[in-house]
């Protein structure tokens, strides 16, 4: 779209949410949604966002244009509701990071499953109709199955009796990706966005994270975590949402197009990250970190997901909202 005047000055006056946002160009395009996205450019996810606004681009011939905002034009766990209110069109954000206002999402990160089966199956569908009934978004899709989550420690992991993993002294780095697993297994956590981390973990402050099983030396987080703990829970859960009233608006064979961009993507993306976390893993092991298996992997999984189910119904009953269906996403997203 052509920006108007009024969209302007509304930017203008959430500029406390806005940092350092420059004012949207004119472009020749007929339409244009603007994106934001939460990590540092020389990550994976962030390239992979980008990616696929330019095949957009592409696709639409001139009419449609991704107007991809520079990195912390808006803070990471503020971008989903900058795009609720209409602040900023899209975001190519994780699920997790908007999980207090639809509890559900964390069915996505705790999935085993893949993007493709849980769109065949009507997961995804039901994704999106609680993402337009609660939070004014549209759910396009998720472009970042095939990746996982691992534990990182500086110092070699210990074990409980029951053959879990003993967080005992350990002082770990937070997200609300997987907090509730954290917490299940007694950890003392520090929340703190990832540009934060490597020097929490330089000053001591932190001591282990967890990380997805792609990027960490990208991060540089590898100098001071020397051994990570296995099996991978989880999966990258990364979407593309898309403000709702903007969405309607738009003409129905852009939609279409960028709807089936976005579930190209899904496929897409789930083979590369998969390459990528076995690239990832040897390199890692060829520069000298150590792999630790939990003596009880069956159990450690349990609780990591159970214990994310035992969170969304807590919200969900705090919303006064009711839960049945969390049943029925389980079985979808859950193989």
């Amino acid at each position: 779209m052509v920006v108007k005047i009024a969209a302007v000055a509304a930017l203008a006056a959430g500029a406390a949410l806005l940092v350092g946002v420059p004012p949207f160009k004119q472009a020749d395009a007929a339409e244009t949604l603007s994106l934001v996205y939460p990590f540092p450019d020389q990550l994976i996810y962030t390239k992979m966002c980008k990616q696929l606004a330019g095949r957009i681009d592409e696709a639409a011939k001139g009419k449609l244009k991704i107007d991809v905002l520079p990195f912390n034009s808006i803070k990471m766990f503020q971008q989903p509701p900058a795009v609720k209110s209409g602040r900023v069109d899209i975001a190519c954000t994780p699920s997790a990071f908007y999980a207090r206002s639809i509890p559900e999402n964390e069915v996505i990160s705790t999935s085993n499953s893949t993007a493709a089966k849980v769109r065949a199956n009507g997961g995804t569908k039901m994704m999106d109709d609680l993402h337009h009934k609660h939070y004014n978004l549209k759910y396009l899709g998720w472009t970042s199955s095939g990746g996982h989550f691992r534990i990182y420690m500086k110092d070699e992991p210990k074990w409980t009796a029951d053959g879990l993993l003993d967080l005992t002294g350990v002082k770990l780095r937070d997200n609300p990706i997987y907090g509730a697993f954290f917490r299940a297994l007694n950890a003392s956590t520090h929340s703190l966005a990832a540009t934060a981390v490597y020097s929490a973990l330089e000053k001591g402050v932190v001591n282990a994270s967890a990380w997805a099983t792609i990027g960490l030396s990208d991060l540089k987080w590898d100098k001071f975590l020397r051994n990570a703990v296995q099996p991978d829970f989880y999966q990258t859960d990364i979407g593309w949402i898309v403000n709702l009233d903007r969405w309607n608006k738009l003409p129905a064979e852009l939609r279409s197009l960028v709807q089936n961009e976005v579930i190209a993507e899904e496929v897409r993306a789930h083979a590369v990250l998969q390459n990528m976390e076995n690239e990832e893993r040897a390199a890692l092991g060829k520069n000298g970190m150590k792999f630790f298996t939990v003596p009880n992997p069956e159990a450690y999984l349990e609780i990591a997901v159970d214990s994310a189910y035992e969170r969304m119904a807590t919200r969900l009953e705090k919303a006064g909202r009711d839960s049945a269906h969390l049943a029925k996403l389980r079985g979808l997203f859950q193989e």
